[in-house]
């Protein structure tokens, strides 16, 4: 019988990590380590001010605020990069079924950004933050979905 390749991704806004299972039942290993300095050269460009936007015909300009507008340009060029990674890893290891474990809030993003091949091969996306668990943690955490 043919072993089923899984590639597991876990995620948060500042660090992912890459595990893959060799076949049902043989649990997970760690291939790859990736924290958000892997954008620091990616040429994220910043507005050098604040956007404004009028209230209502006649009223004074507001501007907004810059600190959420860079964490949400961030946390995009963050994702773009984990996902090409995954998407390269996946492409080139034989994969047969694609998990991707994630922070709510970093969740949303990666499915908003999720290139085809991956989304094809999605088999569960969970809403946690697991990036702190041991492989074999992470493997019983996901044994109630999926059997690794």
């Amino acid at each position: 019988m043919r072993q089923i390749k899984t590639l597991v991704l876990l995620a948060n806004d500042a660090r992912a990590r890459l595990f893959e299972s060799p076949g049902r039942g043989k649990g997970l290993t760690e291939i790859e380590d990736l924290a958000a300095s892997i954008v620091l050269d990616e040429g994220v460009e910043y507005a050098d001010r604040p956007g404004r936007m009028n209230a209502a015909p006649g009223m004074g300009l507001h501007a907004f605020d810059t600190a959420e507008a860079e964490h949400d340009q961030a946390q995009a060029a963050f994702v773009k990069a984990v996902l090409a990674e995954t998407e390269a890893r996946f492409g080139t290891g034989g994969y047969d079924r694609f998990v991707m474990v994630a922070a709510p809030s970093t969740l949303g993003v990666l499915r908003e950004a999720l290139p085809a091949a991956l989304k094809a091969a999605l088999t569960l996306d969970l809403a946690k933050d697991y990036l702190k668990l041991k492989p074999a943690e992470v493997a019983d955490r996901l044994a109630d979905q999926i059997v690794l």
